[in-house]
């Protein structure tokens, strides 16, 4: 549970230095213009938001940053200062290797 609040209290710092975006079209936007460092997606997202981000990295025309699954929807939203995100994207290469790292911890 520590280690959580951690990953979004750090979520958060990102996100205050402008090094976040969310909601699936700006993701989806960053995934192309190959910005995206590193992807977070929430453990309650919805199965047809899930199957359109598979599908961008399925068509092969991209290459997907890594990516976890962690929290909720709410927390994820929280700790960016938003309402409810279902995925989240790094932007800096420096904040994705510190929160991959804490998030391959967490798996």
């Amino acid at each position: 549970m520590r280690e959580e609040l951690n990953i979004l209290r750090f979520l958060g710092l990102a996100a205050k230095a402008g090094k976040v975006i969310s909601g699936f079209d700006q993701v989806e936007s960053s995934i192309r213009k190959g910005t995206a460092k590193l992807l977070i997606i929430s453990t309650d997202i919805s199965k047809n938001t899930l199957s359109r981000l598979l599908d961008i990295g399925a068509r092969g025309d991209v290459d997907m940053p890594d990516a976890y699954s962690f929290s909720t929807m709410y927390e994820l939203g929280r700790a960016i200062g938003k309402p409810d995100r279902a995925i989240v994207a790094v932007t800096d290469q420096g904040f994705a290797d510190k929160l991959s790292a804490e998030l391959s911890k967490e798996d």
